[in-house]
């Protein structure tokens, strides 16, 4: 009876030991599950849209499954009416030019308010003298020295040059107003020329909205719209699939410190069997769920744990939902 339990007994030691050496290997199921982390290949999603711009498609210059590179025109929509408003745009502009060069070719009239205002100091000297023949005159009428005809000739010549001063004055003032209305019709007509120009721009940059481009190299995985059809703004009409592949890990806080963003990462494909190089994008806190989990592999009361999106460069074998491998203990295959 002992001699048939002395064999059960050297399998159970040579177990437990065996156990032990495993533990302090760090090759126990615990340590392998806490160390070895899955992942998914994800490939990322571009939702394409016409940005700020609606209205009714004219073309479209792609099909699903197309590559396509980043600037392609995917499909374009109907440019008439703004068209017609980038026309009328210009040609107010180009009459503003025309109004304003002329404005501009008259200068500030320096010439004609000189020559004016020399009008005025002929006509001010002919009221000054018309004035002090008419005082003489007076003076000797009121003498009895001359004739009531005598008075009434100068009286009229003072009136006269009276007049011509107020004509000449006031031509001057005019032409000094003239040259002010002209010089802020100048600066208006500069500051509805930048407006207009701005409003050209705005519209040009509608319109070059309107001939949507992929936004990068890819696979065109969905085409939406059809011609004729009418699309608002903002409306997702089509879906590139970018070449760029990528694959979460979650690793708790005592592993975090091995990741940086810009590190690379040595992955295992095992259904091409080889290994796969990343380069961490990001790193975040994982949800709740994902400290629950870390905490099961682990068999330990619950553990904070993170997220680390890895970008793997897409190759013809390598495919999304295929599974990566990253030993988070240093190890690779």
């Amino acid at each position: 009876m002992k001699k048939g339990l002395f064999p059960l007994i050297l399998i159970t030691i040579a177990l437990i030991t065996g156990g032990i050496l495993m533990t302090l290997d760090g090759k126990d199921a615990v340590t392998m599950a806490s160390t070895v982390k899955y992942g998914l290949l994800t490939a990322d999603t571009l939702n394409q849209s016409f940005q700020g711009v609606g209205g009714k498609i004219t073309s479209v210059q792609v099909t699903e499954e197309q590559q396509v590179k980043q600037g392609d025109i995917l499909m374009t929509l109907d440019t008439t009416d703004i068209d017609l408003q980038i026309a009328k745009l210009k040609t107010d502009i180009q009459q503003l030019d025309v109004k304003i060069q002329q404005a501009t070719a008259q200068g500030d009239r320096k010439e004609d308010v000189e020559r004016q205002a020399l009008a005025v100091e002929a006509a001010k000297q002919a009221f000054d003298l018309a004035q002090l023949n008419y005082d003489r005159t007076k003076a000797l009428f009121d003498a009895g020295a001359a004739a009531q005809a005598n008075l009434d000739t100068v009286s009229y010549q003072l009136d006269t040059a009276k007049n011509a001063l107020s004509q000449q004055q006031a031509a001057l003032k005019k032409l000094k107003t003239d040259i002010q209305n002209n010089a802020y019709n100048v600066e208006l007509a500069k500051k509805q020329k930048d407006s207009m120009e701005v409003q050209l721009q705005s519209l040009e940059v509608q319109k070059q909205r309107m001939a949507l481009k992929a936004s990068a190299d890819g696979k065109v995985t969905r085409v939406i719209p059809k011609i004729g059809e009418n699309v608002p703004a903002g409306a997702t009409v089509a879906v590139i699939e970018p070449k760029q592949l990528y694959y979460d890990i979650y690793v708790d806080e005592t592993q975090i410190s091995a990741y940086t963003p810009g590190d690379k990462v040595p992955g295992y494909a095992a259904a091409l069997k080889k290994e796969v190089e990343g380069v961490v994008r990001y790193i975040t806190a994982a949800p709740q769920y994902a400290n629950m989990r870390m905490s099961r592999e682990k068999g330990q009361a619950d553990a904070s744990s993170f997220l680390v999106r890895i970008d793997v460069q897409r190759t013809p074998e390598l495919l999304p939902g295929m599974t990566l491998e990253v030993n988070t203990g240093g190890s690779t295959r």
